[in-house]
């Protein structure tokens, strides 16, 4: 028995999506498809525009066969982490191969692009110095650096899927797994603001931001569609405000993503600003990026610091949250093959430090909701597995 994995966030579940699962099937001639996927906040520190639970339900119906949860501690960090995340949990089930999408297909040069990563040449490294003094982030005169070394353009070099493309062959090669890495051609950029047959998750959310349901829906395959009620949601300006203001400069320091002295720009922004966009606005500037920024709240909003990263460096456990009917072969598959603890009820988890900021993210993400019914607490511990015909 084959089994495919994919690492995704499905913020929400839409053509592009549907077309990678069945390319996914294609190419490794696979009996399953496994994903392991975010829960409430995205890798851009952004909230998820959908629950877990509804978004597990749209890739269930259209073509996977098992979800798997990517926990926080992972989801909303760096390329890398994120990445090495991903592949552990995939990784610990004996998933066979590991497709992701990618602006180019061409492996040879995401094998070359992930060498450079790990063994930097002179020149590179120089190259890159020279650029961050100009005042570019570290991405950008990363960037920059590898195109012209490689007589390539910037624009590819710094694509997000790309870029995580590079970080799963790496997280391949350190885990010394036997999972085959397979590229899949992305349709369509990643931002593209343009609607359609086939749209990113970025147009379709601002689609249904402004009110466009039905256009959002047509990029959205047709049995995804019932799972996709957006339900009013306002931003984390005052609870985010309340928790940086009430942080000092030690505890803005431990946050993963802070480091230059950030901290100090944390500790007198947030005291100014009057909310979240304005205090990014604030704190914008060439060394870092607006991804990099918006994760820093995010790891201050759900109490996300380094000394758990450090406590867990890897994920312990692999939570199921969903199955499709019909893929029942799959789960003792898994089991046999798997290194890692299966798990799929709450309880069994009690205690773990990984699924306490879990709990802390989904218990922040329900207060952003505008309907009542929306904001309680413990919903971790109260929705239950889901399963899709």
């Amino acid at each position: 028995m084959r089994i495919a994995g994919i690492i995704a966030e499905y913020n929400p579940f839409h053509n592009g999506h549907a077309l990678h699962v069945e390319r996914a099937r294609e190419l490794t001639g696979c009996d399953y498809v496994a994903a392991c996927m975010s829960g409430h906040f995205t890798q851009r520190g952004e909230p998820a525009m959908f629950s877990k639970w509804d978004r597990a339900r749209m890739a269930l119906s259209c073509g996977v066969d098992a979800v798997f949860e990517l926990p926080a501690l992972f989801a909303v960090r760096t390329a890398d982490a994120f990445a090495r995340g991903g592949v552990a949990i995939l990784d610990g089930l004996g998933v066979d191969a590991l497709c992701f999408g990618s602006e180019t297909d061409d492996m040879a040069l995401i094998e070359k692009l992930a060498s450079l990563r790990d063994d930097e040449p002179r020149a590179l490294s120089e190259k890159i110095r020279e650029k961050l003094e100009e005042g570019k982030s570290h991405a950008r005169a990363r960037g920059e650096a590898i195109g012209e070394m490689m007589g390539m353009p910037e624009t590819l070099m710094n694509r997000p899927n790309l870029a995580l493309a590079v970080e799963y062959l790496r997280a391949i090669a350190q885990r010394g797994s036997n999972m085959t890495p397979v590229a899949i051609r992305r349709v369509g950029d990643y931002h593209d603001p343009a609607l359609g047959q086939i749209a990113s998750a970025t147009a379709i959310r601002a689609a249904f931001a402004r009110g466009e349901a039905d256009r959002a829906l047509m990029a959205m395959p047709e049995a995804a569609r019932r799972w996709a009620v957006p339900e009013a949601m306002h931003g984390m300006d005052d609870v985010l405000l309340y928790r940086l203001r009430g942080m000092d400069l030690q505890a803005l320091a431990a946050l993963p993503d802070v480091g230059e002295g950030l901290e100090n720009r944390l500790h007198k922004c947030c005291r100014e600003a009057c909310g979240r966009e304005a205090l990014l606005e604030a704190l914008k500037c060439k060394r870092y990026t607006h991804a990099r920024l918006s994760r820093t709240l995010t790891h201050a909003l759900i109490g996300m610091d380094r000394n758990l990263i450090r406590a867990v460096p890897a994920p312990r456990y692999a939570r199921l949250i969903g199955m499709r009917r019909g893929a029942e072969g799959l789960l003792p598959a898994l089991k046999a093959r798997a290194r890692l603890p299966i798990v799929s009820r709450a309880a069994e988890l009690t205690g773990d430090p990984c699924f306490e900021l879990e709990c802390r993210a989904t218990d922040v993400w329900a207060l952003l909701h505008d309907a009542p019914r929306a904001r309680p607490a413990g919903r971790e511990c109260r929705e239950k597995f889901v399963v899709v015909d």
